[in-house]
């Protein structure tokens, strides 16, 4: 499996937190990733919008498939959220991308959009680190 887009679907589906979100990759290349996941009711807080839980987990899931693309195996050490507007619609889509490539660590910045029918709104930008995994870091994960 050397294509990046379906190399990030199989890896989504090996995650059991993505399988319950129902999170789907749009697109993958090199420092450059887009996932999505339809707006369910589950997602929603009291006032009707999606869940800031739920923002988060996108824009680390996108940062994290983002330094995929660059370093391979990794996990997110940093981030920070902006969140700007309530998000609400149909779909919520993270388009994340490499800001800065180290050996060791990737920066990656996310912004987050809700999309219906109509139009896409931006609702979040996020911005963080990730390391490489280690040897140490691979087997205790496993």
């Amino acid at each position: 499996m050397t294509d990046l887009l379906e190399l990030g679907k199989w890896s989504l589906s090996q995650q059991p937190f993505s399988c319950l979100m129902d999170t789907k990759f749009e697109k993958a290349e090199k420092g450059d990733v887009v996932l999505s996941l339809d707006i369910r009711d589950e997602f929603k807080q009291n006032y009707g919008a999606v869940h800031g839980g739920v923002i988060s987990y996108m824009i680390d899931v996108g940062l994290a498939y983002a330094a995929a693309s660059e370093i391979r195996d990794c996990v997110t050490s940093e981030l920070k959220i902006n969140y700007l507007r309530p998000a609400m619609g149909e779909k919520i889509v993270a388009r994340a991308k490499s800001i800065h490539v180290g050996s060791r660590q990737v920066v990656c910045e996310c912004q987050v959009f809700s999309r219906d029918a109509e139009e896409e709104v931006l609702v979040a930008i996020g911005i963080g680190t990730v390391n490489r995994l280690g040897e140490a870091g691979k087997k205790s994960a496993s």
